[in-house]
């Protein structure tokens, strides 16, 4: 059967400025896309995309120009460009820069996409109250009709010129016909709008003049409670989209875990079925890891729960988009003894898991690393790729003691949107830890505690600073290109999945990104505002935008 190439489409870096412009670009997307029959291109069209700085991330550090991805994975590198070779979509980066997909390897994704309300996709970056209220109109025009705007932490003040929180009277002029509830990280204060506070008067809540309610207990379970299954479902898919949108090719999910004040019964937790329901009808955009944690209904207090999951868990469960691939980041309850605890550690290193513990301040640390040190002596931990999650105030001597014993730390940026509730000192010491040798992956703790957006996490790994420009870690930044790897081919490795992803190399999925802005020379500031124009997962366009959006 006949196979045919057709002509080079240019993408220029400098998006066109007239209708006329772009409407030429996509027609000429368009044509290059149905070119070739679908008859006689049965075995699929391969994808070029040439003339870019293609940071790979591999051992070596190389770049590239072009990469030729076929399927879902990559072919070649820098191979001689065939203006007649068959079946081959060829697309001009104009220098544009492409990175392996980001992997986050700490989310709570679920949970927060399965939160009420239409994603507030501008929350993270608004830098004012009046930025805020943009973004809360423009969610408003995705909402039900009575559905509540809601953001249950990920902002923080300090990220507003005015420094301080939205009130009643602001909530209230930017959306009138929507309830709105904005809550500061997992126990913070909590400010609702006009509508809201109706809602809250008749449950016989005390409202504020200024909008606050008490945190948790009623106001956040009645907020919980109102979304509709299908309405959840709807805003899974917003939030896989504006991941997507942000590089995000992969997330780990920690599995955790209730919503800290709420009372919800068990049946109301929808937990993982969602997510496992659009696994199931191949509608997952991004690759969904799973961490069992210990903290939920079943497992709270019972070190026969906890030990049962062990024993009746494949670790590697699952596909290509959704997998179970370690235990944590709370293997017990951490009220349990530090026998339990010690049990516990044994039985997954006996059984070769994997294991990330949740350890934040110095006394949390020492207490894990020491029973840690107890299991090394009988079972080897090198080779099991256990981290320490957070390490915010890990010590030099912590760090040298871990390494000894195999064990390493998955930093997160909780610090870029401290807030009221941040108790801890600043952290965690990225440069010290780096420079000791250990291997770090990074996440960002989404979306209680931090923010989604991987991109202010590296810039808060690569300025030591917050939201508000506050210097929190002199001294403890890092490169960005060792930013990147934490991102990239660290976190693979964390997943025992690096051969197959983490890095731009032949034989690997085509998990990819092409960015809106050169990573490696814009500003500091600039960096919290790199999007994607293209981002591919296994070689499938999941978000194309400007001058791709032909692909989608």
């Amino acid at each position: 059967m006949p196979r045919h190439n057709h002509s080079l489409c240019s993408v220029p870096a400098t998006l066109p400025t007239s209708l006329l412009q772009l409407g030429t670009l996509l027609l000429a997307l368009t044509l290059g896309s149905t070119a070739v029959g679908a008859e006689d291109c049965a075995a699929g069209t391969d994808l070029i995309l040439t003339n870019g700085n293609i940071l790979t991330m591999d051992a070596a550090g190389n770049t590239a120009r072009s990469i030729h991805i076929r399927g879902e994975r990559i072919v070649s590198l820098d191979a001689p460009l065939r203006r007649d070779e068959e079946c081959v979509e060829i697309f001009d980066l104009d220098g544009r820069t492409v990175i392996p997909g980001l992997i986050d390897s700490h989310t709570h994704f679920v949970r927060t996409a399965q939160a009420p309300g239409p994603f507030l996709t501008g929350l993270e970056a608004a830098t004012s109250i009046a930025e805020l209220q943009a973004t809360l109109r423009e969610a408003a025009t995705r909402a039900d009709a009575g559905e509540w705007l809601a953001s249950i932490g990920g902002y923080t003040p300090e990220q507003f010129a005015e420094k301080r929180i939205p009130n009643r009277a602001e909530l209230s002029a930017a959306v009138p016909d929507h309830p709105v509830y904005m809550q500061l990280g997992y126990r913070g204060r909590a400010v609702v709008n006009d509508a809201g506070a109706a809602i809250m008067a008749g449950l016989g809540v005390d409202v504020s003049d200024e909008g606050i309610v008490p945190t948790g207990g009623l106001p956040l379970t009645t907020v919980l409670r109102s979304p509709t299954e299908n309405q959840m479902r709807e805003r899974f898919a917003e939030y896989m989209d504006y991941a997507n949108s942000k590089g995000l090719t992969t997330v780990v999910d920690h599995a955790c875990c209730p919503w800290l004040g709420a009372e919800l019964t068990e049946e109301e937790q929808v937990g993982l079925r969602i997510a496992e329901s659009l696994w199931h009808a191949g509608d997952l955009n991004l690759r969904l890891r799973i961490q069992y944690d210990h903290r939920d209904v079943r497992d709270q207090g019972d070190i026969r729960s906890a030990t049962a999951r062990i024993a009746n868990t494949t670790r590697g469960l699952g596909d290509g988009m959704y997998k179970v691939v370690r235990f944590g980041e709370q293997i017990i309850a951490a009220s349990a003894t530090d026998e339990e605890v010690l049990t516990v550690f044994r039985r997954l290193a006996a059984a070769g898991w994997p294991l990330s513990q949740h350890a934040i301040s110095h006394d949390e640390i020492e207490r894990y690393l020491r029973l840690m040190e107890q299991v090394a002596q009988d079972h080897p931990l090198q080779n099991l790729r256990w981290s320490l999650e957070h390490a915010f105030e890990i010590s030099p001597d912590q760090i040298a003691r871990l390494n000894a014993i195999g064990v390493g730390v998955r930093v997160q940026d909780h610090d870029y949107i401290r807030n009221e509730s941040s108790t801890w000192r600043a952290g965690p010491p990225f440069r010290s830890l780096l420079q000791s040798g250990m291997l770090l992956g990074a996440g960002t703790d989404s979306g209680v505690v931090g923010a989604l957006n991987p991109w202010l996490s590296i810039y808060c790994m690569v300025t030591g600073k917050d939201a508000g420009g506050n210097l929190l870690l002199p001294g403890e930044a890092i490169s960005r290109l060792d930013a990147l790897r934490l991102y990239t081919f660290n976190n693979a490795w964390y997943n025992f999945e690096e051969a197959a992803m983490g890095s731009l190399e032949p034989g690997k999925l085509a998990d990819l990104v092409v960015l809106d802005r050169p990573f490696l020379d814009v500003s500091d500031e600039e960096i919290k505002r790199i999007a994607s124009l293209l981002t591919l997962v296994g070689g499938r366009p999941v978000f194309a935008a400007g001058p791709f959006a032909g692909l989608e």
